[in-house]
């Protein structure tokens, strides 16, 4: 009963969807057109300024900063040459500093909805698991982590774009194995190797993802070494950035008593994904998008695995998700010698991936059980879906708030109430009056009260001259020194 009432207003279920992924998308894309240097920008903007002016091809320039940066600081190869390459503020000011943001955020998503539209024929089902997975990411508590991701350049630059080209890694690598264009073996080899070069917690996730491609297509892959060509090149690219002897400079400057040793990490990662699991699972949003995911795999007869699903495939499924949660979260733990995420940036790309992880547990769940018990689907439907229906009624009030926190609901109050707006022009006179202040002056900008956004990230400028970023921003903008005064009411 339920499925045939499903099948008939597919369309009108499709339209829901549609205006669901919107919702918690649109706010978002708009609030990076709200974006502004801050904290690591200023830096890296001067820095690649600076070599651009001693090279003189911004080419070249950007590639010995890489190396540099390579060797001293961290292995992101990538990132290390677009932060210098780009210099979307240099050369276009806002406007083109919001063209590249609102261009990364839009892409990430749009990489999104091109895998789960792989992955899943029917064209319902793939916007209903689009709508699941977008307001999992953006509009449930901690979602508000993601404004290093989406709101701060740098941030952006090393975590969002490397995980947009991993997924693309893999949707070319499954268009390959189906197929058999070698246009996609190469595309997503290109891709797989770009993506390493992102924050190693990222490019973890991306090199999982295309080993459980392998793994999941073994008895093709018996058949065609080369679709593990993506993964090789991914492993190769993941040493390259792992092994640089910037990470262990890095490394070394934080070390903590506990938590210096790999198998320190080991432990401390086992610990991490463990209360940040839990953590997940404290969100009514989260579970209840579980739930809808699962009725739309069972009524649609999602089959996310081609052919049957057998008991060794569940259990790899399930098993593999859980090592790409743990690998994901170990370059954190290991790198920063913690166990505990200690940054937005961390918390939420780990976050984003094992919620990809949990989304794809369900859908071979489902299918699983739609085999094994064909016929009874209806009921297994019907069951779940009146469990969520139930859920929702009982935790209205915390369903209420969990939306209310999340980055899509933030951004959107704070564009409604003129905070957004507000927010903006102060930070947006700041740069301007930077800017036009003569060179070699020591500058002092007095900004008059504003309602202060909730959804923006902190610029990172103020009263101390002496501070990192006031002296990069001075630097940046050839300046003696930088102070910024906020006046209060």
């Amino acid at each position: 009963m339920i499925e045939s009432f499903f099948n008939k207003y597919k369309k009108i279920f499709a339209g829901v969807f549609i205006i669901g992924i919107l919702c918690a998308v649109v706010p978002v894309i708009v609030g990076c057109g709200y974006t502004y240097l801050c904290e690591d920008d200023f830096s890296f903007e001067g820095g690649a300024a600076d070599a651009a002016d001693v090279y003189g091809s911004n080419v070249v320039a950007a590639a010995h900063k890489m190396v540099e940066y390579y060797n001293v600081n961290q292995g992101t190869y990538l990132f290390n040459y677009l932060i210098h390459f780009i210099r979307a503020y240099t050369r276009g000011g806002l406007p083109g500093f919001h063209f590249y943001m609102i261009l990364n955020a839009v892409a990430f998503c749009a990489a999104l909805i091109f895998l789960l539209k792989i992955l899943i024929k029917d064209n319902t089902a793939s916007l209903g698991a689009s709508f699941a997975i977008f307001a999992s990411v953006f509009s449930m508590s901690n979602t508000q982590c993601g404004r290093e991701l989406f709101y701060w350049y740098t941030g952006g630059l090393n975590y969002l774009t490397e995980l947009t080209l991993g997924l693309l890694a893999v949707s070319l690598c499954i268009l390959y194995i189906r197929k058999k264009k070698v246009i996609y073996l190469i595309a997503s080899a290109i891709l797989a190797f770009l993506a390493s070069g992102g924050s190693l917690n990222v490019v973890c996730a991306d090199l999982s993802w295309l080993i459980a491609v392998v793994i999941l297509k073994r008895e093709e892959f018996v058949k065609d070494k080369k679709i593990a060509i993506p993964a090789a090149v991914s492993f190769v690219g993941a040493l390259i950035n792992g092994l640089a002897p910037g990470n262990y400079k890095r490394a070394e400057r934080d070390l903590k008593e506990g938590h210096s040793t790999f198998f320190d990490a080991l432990r401390d990662t086992f610990k991490c994904i463990i209360s940040e699991d839990m953590f997940l699972f404290t969100s009514a949003v989260f579970i209840l998008m579980l739930l809808l995911a699962f009725v739309i795999f069972t009524i649609y007869k999602v089959k996310v695995l081609e052919g049957k699903v057998t008991v060794l495939n569940l259990v790899i499924v399930l098993v593999g998700t859980w090592f790409a949660r743990y690998f994901t979260m170990f370059p954190v733990c290991f790198g920063y010698h913690v166990d505990e995420v200690i940054n937005m940036r961390t918390a939420s790309s780990y976050e984003i991936v094992a919620k990809f992880m949990y989304f794809l547990a369900v859908a071979v769940l489902a299918q699983f059980l739609s085999e094994k018990f064909e016929g009874k689907t209806d009921r297994i439907a019907m069951g779940v879906l009146a469990a969520g229906v139930l859920l929702a009624l009982i935790l209205h009030s915390a369903l209420s708030e969990d939306i209310k926190s999340g980055m899509s609901y933030v951004s959107y109050n704070d564009y409604k109430t003129g905070a957004l707006q507000e927010t903006y022009a102060a930070r947006e006179y700041i740069l301007a009056s930077l800017s036009l202040a003569e060179k070699g002056s020591d500058v002092a900008v007095y900004v008059r009260p504003y309602r202060a956004a909730e959804s923006t990230y902190g610029m990172g400028l103020g009263e101390g001259a002496d501070e990192w970023v006031n002296r990069s921003a001075a630097g940046f903008y050839d300046l003696n020194t930088v102070t910024v005064f906020y006046l209060e009411e």
